[in-house]
């Protein structure tokens, strides 16, 4: 997976990654998820993730409304999610937001990623 492949063996990078954002909210799942290792290991096998992910990847599909996914932003941002991705595939797009900046990148552009300091080419994610 090209997200292991960045993060490496510090973090646990998973699909479909379930977790509580707050202790108010039922579960819910991150389409792609990334947290710390020491993170992971912290939540027993029968728990959730408590708070986000720090790295949460929400792929759009057609069921998405916006009020949902931006309300999933904001509560993802709140509650310890460093970088919040929306993958559109239907445009070849992925945007990034981190603290109060969202980014767009198209098909051509690298997303860099600080740390661990690397770049990843759009294209790539949707290669």
């Amino acid at each position: 997976m090209l997200l292991k492949k960045i993060f490496g063996e510090e973090h646990a990078v998973r699909m479909e990654m379930a977790f509580r954002p707050t202790a108010e909210h039922e579960v819910w799942v991150a389409d792609v998820g990334c947290v710390s290792v020491d993170r992971d290991n912290a939540t027993a096998a029968d728990d959730y993730l408590m708070g986000a992910p720090e790295l949460v990847i929400e792929v759009l599909s057609p069921s998405n409304t916006v009020n949902e996914i931006n309300d999933k932003m904001f509560i993802c941002m709140s509650n310890g999610c460093h970088s919040f991705w929306i993958v559109d595939p239907k445009r070849h797009t992925v945007s990034v937001t981190e603290g109060a900046v969202s980014t767009h990148y198209g098909i051509e552009a690298t997303i860099s990623i600080s740390p661990p300091d690397v770049e990843v080419k759009v294209g790539e994610i949707f290669g």
